[in-house]
């Protein structure tokens, strides 16, 4: 079983769902990928740990005011404040100022120059993802965004990012971001025009067929695929009942 016990600097470390419908988006992501839940009550109302194995996977929780479903990704920092100071000065907006969550960790919400939403995370007790690359657990995050030099210039300014260049099988231009030269996530532009530029989140799954079955008869729908990534996986494109987009991917080998 994959599983972290921490997170360098830089590396995405944890996500989560913002939801219009907390009771119903835990039904499907529990006949989704199994999980369970472990919830807590915040100063914005409930927010759902979801498990893997015993292991957290994820949180899930309901925005206030007019909540738009949405996935999250937050990046590991060892000083939310002075993150926050990095991002402003190179061009990025503070969404939510740095806050404590208990005794969990320290965190805050920022849109980079492009305009894709992210958050940082300073880890207290709760270091983030404990389990990876397993069914249900978090696999790869991925910036989309039509402005790929302004986003890359402050990815590498704001988290010291080194950047390496791969080819799509579709011939696309794809940027790995690079942390003591590991790939910890990509960059790559919309597939077509009128996609919001954002963070995207991909989650494993055994079966991909299975997957697309129970998803699409539990209320999800397909955005794309299922398509090959020679050498990676089989991956599909997924929104959740309630408008939340994610990646499904069985991958063609285990990942470290």
């Amino acid at each position: 079983m994959p599983n972290r016990d921490r997170y360098e600097p830089g590396v995405p470390c944890w996500v989560d769902l913002t939801t219009s419908d907390l009771e119903g988006a835990k039904s499907f992501y529990t006949a989704l990928f199994g999980w369970e839940y472990e919830q807590h009550d915040t100063d914005t109302g409930p927010y759902a740990l979801a498990s893997q194995k015993g292991e957290a996977a994820t949180g899930i929780f309901t925005g206030q005011g007019d909540v738009t479903s949405v996935w999250t990704t937050y990046i590991a920092v060892d000083d939310v404040d002075a993150a926050a100071r990095r991002i402003s000065e190179e061009g990025g907006r503070i969404l939510m100022e740095p806050l404590d969550v208990a005794d969990t960790g320290r965190m805050a919400i920022a849109s980079d120059p492009t305009g894709a939403v992210f958050g940082v995370w300073e880890a207290g007790t709760h270091i983030g993802a404990r389990i990876v690359n397993e069914h249900g657990a978090l696999n790869w995050n991925e910036l989309i965004t039509d402005e790929l030099a302004t986003a890359l210039d402050f990815y590498r300014l704001v988290f010291g990012y080194q950047t390496k260049v791969t080819e799509t099988p579709g011939g696309r231009d794809y940027h790995m971001f690079e942390v003591g030269g590991r790939g910890i996530a990509g960059a790559i532009e919309p597939p077509a025009p009128g996609i919001p530029n954002h963070w995207g989140v991909y989650f494993a799954v055994g079966d991909i067929a299975r997957a697309e079955k129970t998803a699409t008869e539990n209320g999800g729908a397909v955005v794309y695929g299922p398509m090959e990534a020679p050498g990676v996986g089989t991956m599909l494109g997924m929104a959740d009942p309630y408008g939340a987009q994610l990646t499904l991917i069985q991958l063609a080998a285990p990942v470290d």
